[in-house]
């Protein structure tokens, strides 16, 4: 790069940069440079469309050009910004926590189907930056939210996603391994609906994941054992307990251990009303359980 330049030519420039670092797709090219000169100018994204002809300032060039070269190294783009937008909120995000992904808002709006002004309580397991457990308690404001994670990084994260977008007073986020965190809070058998985006990432599959994914992304939030179920699994097992009669369970999952998932949930007979919802992408994202209202066998 030469000392001048202007916003457009930074813009294509950095589009063929971003090609030839193996970022195939033209739409993302663009779009990734546009979203970190943005931010370097202090400014939106469609602002730089009546910028095109300015010049930009040495001290800001030298920033870009380093937020360009973590791009290059495959860094997501979300988790350089240090922000993302999930149901039209923005979240803070971090190498400690997995980017809230546009699939998992079918997640929030299945288990939002289910939850009515008499909710009292809703449990997000594996919360992550708490996209899911926030989004559920500004949309449904009479719920209290209880939320955990394996990850204290990722809690302090989440923790500081509620409050900014204020909810601190009724979502309570615990560190811990599923609902272990959990044990001393009087819920067993209280939860109207408990809902996770566990990892669900087979070993076998990671090596094939995008250099963005499995170099950047925590992979305890990514990976469950050799097949990706060991953490739906656990839940399907466990949730029961925290279950109230009637209560329903919300996982998401992949279109890989789809099938196998609704199996598993069959196979306990603390379920009914097993189901699996499709993504926008029409995947098959989520699996839904109901508890039963007699009985509460949790063995799989």
């Amino acid at each position: 790069m030469t000392d001048q330049w202007q916003v457009l030519d930074l813009i294509n420039v950095t589009k063929s940069f971003f090609e030839k670092k193996g970022i195939r797709d033209q739409g993302t090219q663009r779009l990734d440079a546009e979203l970190l000169l943005a931010k370097v100018l202090g400014c939106r994204r469609i602002d730089l469309y009546l910028r095109f002809e300015e010049t930009v300032d040495e001290p800001e060039l030298s920033e870009f050009r380093h937020l360009v070269r973590q791009r290059g190294e495959r860094r997501p783009v979300k988790q350089i910004l240090g922000r993302c937008e999930f149901m039209a909120h923005e979240f803070q995000v971090t190498p400690d926590v997995l980017i809230p992904r546009p699939e998992t808002e079918t997640v929030v709006e299945c288990a939002l189907a289910e939850i009515d002004d008499s909710t009292r309580v809703v449990i997000d397991v594996g919360t992550g930056c708490g996209n899911i457990a926030i989004s559920i308690a500004l949309a449904k404001p009479r719920a209290t939210v209880y939320a955990t994670d394996i990850s204290g990084a990722a809690v302090e994260v989440a923790g500081q996603n509620t409050e900014n977008l204020g909810v601190s007073e009724r979502v309570t986020i615990r560190a811990g391994d599923l609902f272990e965190p959990l044990a001393g809070d009087g819920l067993v058998g209280a939860a109207d609906c408990v809902v996770s985006n566990p990892p669900y990432v087979a070993e076998s599959e990671f090596a094939s994941l995008m250099p963005e994914v499995a170099q950047h992304e925590p992979t305890v939030a990514l990976v469950s054992g050799q097949d990706g179920m060991s953490h739906t699994l656990r839940l399907l097992a466990e949730a029961p307990d925290y279950l109230r009669p009637a209560g329903v369970l919300v996982i998401e999952t992949s279109p890989n251990t789809a099938g196998r998932d609704v199996a598993a949930a069959h196979a306990n007979d603390a379920y009914e009303d097993i189901r699996i919802r499709r993504d926008l992408g029409r995947a098959e994202r989520v699996l839904m359980a109901r508890k039963k209202k007699q009985g509460s066998g949790r063995n799989l």
